[in-house]
C-alpha cells in the first residue's frame, strides 16, 4: 500500500459521522484503505494503461 495517503483524522471522523464507532470505524477505514490498494493495483497491471 505504498504510495496510498489517506487522511486518517478526517476518515475517523467521517466514519464517526456514519454511525461508526470504535473496531467497527477502524474496519471501516481498511476497508476503505484495502480498496485504494486493490485500486491502484489495478491501474499498474491494466494492459491498456489507463
Amino acid at each position: 500500500m505504498a504510495g496510498l495517503d489517506l487522511d486518517m483524522p478526517a476518515a475517523l471522523t467521517t466514519a464517526r459521522e456514519m454511525g461508526a464507532s470504535g473496531w467497527a470505524a477502524v474496519e471501516l477505514l481498511l476497508a476503505l484503505r484495502m480498496g485504494l490498494a486493490a485500486g491502484s493495483a489495478a491501474r499498474r497491471t491494466d494492459p491498456r494503461g489507463s
